[in-house]
């Protein structure tokens, strides 16, 4: 069974992703917090601002090392989902539970086995406008990239 200790959550995170929005969705903004715990991290998502037009959205660690894109796609380059073990989604490394979202804010924390936090140091976290199926090869079918930041 794991248990979250209590001093945990007030210890500064090991790792952070400060997440930006889109240009079409600019005032989306937040930071995605990663602490050791256990053999795994705890994952600490607050993220505000999320367009009221869908209430669950998507949210991945990808395997670029940036959050630039192009015209078509604003982070093209933050890549596909982070898959250090080769697994089929949705056991990448990178998929993470869905965000909720709450009149546009967002709160989550998750326990994850799948990395440490200095294993996913220099990826980007990208945020999606529809949540991940679960099922769909290789992303979850979870749309446009919407927001993104990079885990330093």
């Amino acid at each position: 069974m794991f248990r979250v200790n209590s001093r945990l959550l007030l210890q500064c995170p090991c790792r952070t992703a400060v997440i930006s929005g889109s240009p079409k969705y600019p005032d989306i903004h937040g930071t995605v917090s990663f602490f050791k715990a256990c053999n795994g991290s705890l994952v600490v998502a607050e993220i505000f601002n999320l367009p009221s037009e869908n209430g669950v959205f998507a949210m991945h660690i990808h395997n670029g090392n940036t959050c630039n894109g192009n015209a078509d796609d604003p982070f093209f380059y933050a890549g596909s989902h982070l898959n250090l073990k080769n697994e089929k989604h949705p056991f990448h490394t990178g998929d993470l539970p869905a965000l909720f979202s709450n009149g546009g804010y967002a709160w989550t924390a998750v326990y994850t086995d799948h990395f440490q936090p200095s294993e996913v140091c220099g990826f980007p976290v990208v945020i999606h406008a529809n949540p991940d199926d679960y099922h769909t090869q290789p992303s979850g079918n979870s749309g446009e990239k919407i927001a993104c930041g990079i885990i330093k």
